[in-house]
């Protein structure tokens, strides 16, 4: 069975739900513990035990940065992936898809892109649950200045995908079983010296939209979803003092507006992809959560601080808000040419060797 069409105004159907058990090891969040920030796949530890879902909640999963190609077999990982929430005892709800679908349309070649988009959907619709898209910059055609298109190219920027997944709008909101949820798009057109391009930016008109948009939600708990993070902690993660904390490309550059709309509207959480790490941060009442990407790192490993995974999120009848960030079992495909990943592998795998090292002579008091 296909999921239905696209509708960003559908109201999904309501699952039941008595147990959320898994086979593979987990991260686990919830509202009043403090969570794992930034590790590695290897450093993930198993859940001690099962998150229980109460009767009439439901679960949703949020997938990020799944960078689909036939490149690095990732359209075979992207479907092992989607194998994996299909073998979840519990069925989640419905997707929240946070962007970079394509592996690229910044400066891939059309025809490439437009294959990646086809395994794209051709792959989701296995999930076999209604599934949300969010713009991720990966996801927009020719807005680079290493193009591979003209800027004349009807399907130029953000129309090919949106017309191929029968996306009407960039950004939107719906409701499910009493929550309310709204997808963001943060890919802000510019123009550059190059010619049009893009920075990652909600913008005015469309943070008047959300705020509006929560505003008429009431106390409905709500969840927000963009691709590039309102927070990112790259600097402190690498320990670089001369980095700076909101580097260009990385962090929203409207970030503090954004936080005020989301803390006066009580969000629960904001979604976020892009930088392939697992982060999370609560600040002022509003949880800031990084999944792991889809694809790793771009499908060549693990060396952005974690390998490939999801979360999933359990959302309570009284507004209660748990999450469990999940591996899916792959092994990175590499090509002939990928020296420079192979090289980040083994120093991430030295690393970890490092560390065992360093435990087993610590626990051993020499």
């Amino acid at each position: 069975m296909l999921v239905p069409p696209y509708n960003p105004g559908m109201d999904t159907p309501t699952l039941n739900r008595r147990e959320f058990l898994t086979t593979t090891a987990a991260v686990t969040g919830t509202l009043a513990l403090p969570g794992i920030t930034g590790q590695t796949q290897a450093a993930i530890p198993p859940a001690t035990q099962p998150h229980t879902s109460q009767p009439g909640s439901f679960d949703f999963i949020h997938l990020t940065d799944m960078h689909v190609t036939a490149r690095r077999k990732g359209d075979q990982g992207y479907r092992t992936c989607v194998q994996s929430v299909r073998d979840m005892k519990n069925q989640p709800a419905f997707a929240l898809i946070g962007g970079d679908m394509a592996f690229d349309g910044l400066y891939t070649p059309k025809d490439k892109y437009v294959e990646q988009v086809r395994l794209y959907k051709e792959i989701s619709d296995g999930l076999n649950m209604p599934y949300h898209h969010c713009m991720g910059n990966h996801d927009v055609l020719g807005w680079s200045g290493r193009r591979k298109v003209q800027v004349t190219d009807p399907d130029f920027g953000k129309k090919y995908i949106m017309d191929a997944l029968q996306w009407d709008n960039p950004y939107y909101s719906f409701d499910h079983n009493g929550w309310h949820f709204a997808v963001l798009d943060c890919i802000y057109p510019i123009q550059q010296d190059h010619g049009p391009g893009y920075e990652p930016r909600i913008g005015d008109e469309q943070l008047d939209w959300l705020a509006y948009d929560l505003g008429a939600a009431g106390d409905r708990p709500k969840v927000v979803m963009t691709h590039i993070a309102a927070f990112c902690n790259t600097a402190q993660i690498k320990g670089d003092p001369t980095a700076p904390g909101m580097p260009p490309g990385i962090v929203l550059r409207d970030t503090a507006k954004l936080q005020a709309v989301l803390e006066r509207h009580k969000v629960k959480a904001l979604l976020q992809g892009h930088t392939h790490r697992p982060e999370e941060y609560r600040w002022r009442g509003v949880w800031y959560i990084t999944s792991p990407a889809v694809s790793g790192a771009w499908w060549a490993g693990d060396f952005t601080g974690a390998g490939p995974g999801y979360t999933v999120f359990h959302c309570g009848e009284e507004g209660e808000l748990a999450w469990d960030m999940l591996p899916y079992d792959w092994e990175a495909q590499l090509e002939p040419d990928d020296g420079l990943e192979r090289d980040r592998n083994a120093q991430t795998q030295a690393k970890r060797d490092e560390q065992a090292k360093l435990l087993t002579l610590e626990r051993a008091g020499r």
